[in-house]
């Protein structure tokens, strides 16, 4: 078991030693590194998940706001169309003399002398 340097083969030399140190500290490097990136992307990500929340709520608002406004335009409609529709019936309806009648009673509140008025109150 004699070494022919007379050195100790089971003691550790300078450049073995020296090795070890520079190798895990290129490791302590690297895994910074990766410890950097992977911080990154959960930022990253973070940044992401926030930023699509806050535009999904942003359209659902909106949404909800236009969804409100063509149901109220739809009942505007429907009563426009009501109207527009028994101003056609007043238009086609034949102008004879129980029309001119009608219309004289509708309107002015004419009626005959002969003929009875009834109010309700």
């Amino acid at each position: 078991m004699s070494n022919e340097n007379g050195k100790n083969p089971y003691e550790p030399t300078e450049s073995l030693t020296e090795v070890p140190e520079t190798v895990s500290a290129s490791a302590d490097d690297e895994q910074e590194a990766k410890l950097g990136l992977f911080m990154l992307a959960k930022v990253v990500l973070g940044v992401v998940v926030s930023v699509s929340l806050i535009i999904s709520i942003s359209c659902l608002m909106q949404f909800n706001r236009l969804e409100k406004e063509r149901k109220a335009l739809e009942e505007d409609l429907k009563k426009h169309n009501e109207v527009i529709g028994e101003l056609q019936h007043i238009i086609n309806s034949p102008e004879d003399e129980s029309y001119i009648i009608s219309e004289a009673k509708r309107i002015f509140g004419y009626y005959f002398p002969d003929e009875n008025i009834y109010h309700q109150d």
